[in-house]
């Protein structure tokens, strides 16, 4: 069965309720990951919207902890001898202890600096915090049959070295390879004033469009999921512009059951994908260059964020935990890909 919700992560409160609203307008629930004992500091309208059972809270249990340790210390082991440089400890973060298992702490000793304060949080570095974070939130979402999805463009271009485990080189840029780590976007779903339809009228909004909502939501998710396991050329073209034609039409119904709440020309919708080479052959505009951002058709785009080192351990069928959407409420983001490109090469080499 595909995921129906989204697992917000890397943080426990959420950053701009427009960004809930637009995932609500996409999935049926968003929840977030929240320690025991902890209270999250919630707006008006977060707070309707959990009230509504809209909004749920995840408390994490032993195996997501345990499962969580395993993950993280087998990558951890896998670039013990290539540290990132985002890896490297430098401004620091905290985590909730109740996000960890207790084995964790005498391997923290060997992978970075770290101190725990007068309330028990943990603080490591920033980008190793985020790191553990990243690990959590692929088991908490496998575990439930979760698509995850951020705010946090950093978060987002980073995500892919944790969920590949380290399977990329120091150069990102490879036109040669046999796959790469692709940014698949959808735009102008969502209308631009999301953020001032108040949380009561955007609950009785999808409750009368749940069919419409849903479909949307699958056809975007058939598409990635297709080019993700695409391998044969030939068959590749004679059945992409079906996924795409279907996805655009179910895109054009969802937005005229919008139309009373103004222009919809606010968020873009990005997930990122493994795709081999012939896949990206099917669109003759990447055959020269892949990390050319390329229109597919009208609003959807594809582009190459990085290479892989070897693609065959790739996921390829795509699992919640490998899913991961950065929902775009500003529009900031002109080039997804190079902008992702750029972060991650950041993260690895600077």
């Amino acid at each position: 069965m595909k995921p129906d919700s989204i697992l917000y992560y890397p943080r426990i409160e959420f950053q701009n309720e427009a960004w809930v609203k637009s995932c609500l307008l996409l999935w049926n629930h968003v929840y977030r990951i929240v320690p025991e004992g902890y209270t999250p500091n919630d707006s008006d309208e977060i707070k309707a919207l959990v009230d509504a059972d809209l909004v749920r809270n995840i408390k994490l249990d032993d195996k997501d902890r345990e499962d969580t340790f395993d993950e993280f210390l087998k990558l951890c082991d896998k670039i013990e001898n290539r540290m990132p440089a985002g890896l490297i400890p430098s401004d620091e973060d905290r985590i909730h202890p109740g996000k960890i298992d207790n084995r964790l702490y005498p391997y923290l000793d060997l992978i970075g600096k770290h101190f725990i304060d007068e309330n028990k949080w943990l603080h490591l570095s920033k980008e190793l915090a985020r790191g553990y974070m990243f690990k959590l939130s692929q088991v908490v979402a496998r575990i439930r049959n979760l698509n995850r999805g951020t705010d946090d463009f950093d978060a987002w271009s980073i995500n892919p070295y944790f969920c590949e485990n380290a399977n990329f080189g120091d150069f990102l840029q490879d036109p040669t390879a046999k796959g790469f780590f692709c940014s698949i976007t959808l735009e102008d779903v969502v209308p631009q004033n999301i953020g001032e339809v108040s949380s009561y009228n955007l609950i009785s909004f999808i409750n009368k469009r749940k069919d419409e909502r849903n479909l949307l939501r699958d056809k975007f998710d058939d598409l990635t999921s297709h080019l993700a396991r695409i391998s044969n050329l030939q068959y590749a073209g004679q059945v992409e512009m079906d996924f795409i034609n279907d996805l655009l039409d179910s895109k054009e119904q969802y937005k005229k059951s919008m139309d009373k709440w103004g222009e919809i020309a606010g968020l873009a919708i990005t997930t990122g994908v493994p795709v081999s080479l012939t896949a990206l052959g099917t669109f003759a505009a990447l055959v020269k260059d892949p990390f050319n951002t390329a229109s597919i058709a009208g609003s959807l785009t594809i582009g190459a964020i990085c290479s892989y080192l070897d693609f065959h351990r790739t996921k390829k069928n795509r699992d919640p935990s490998y899913s991961s959407y950065l929902i775009d409420i500003d529009k900031l983001c002109k080039n997804v890909t190079w902008q992702s490109y750029t972060r991650l090469d950041e993260f690895i080499n600077d």
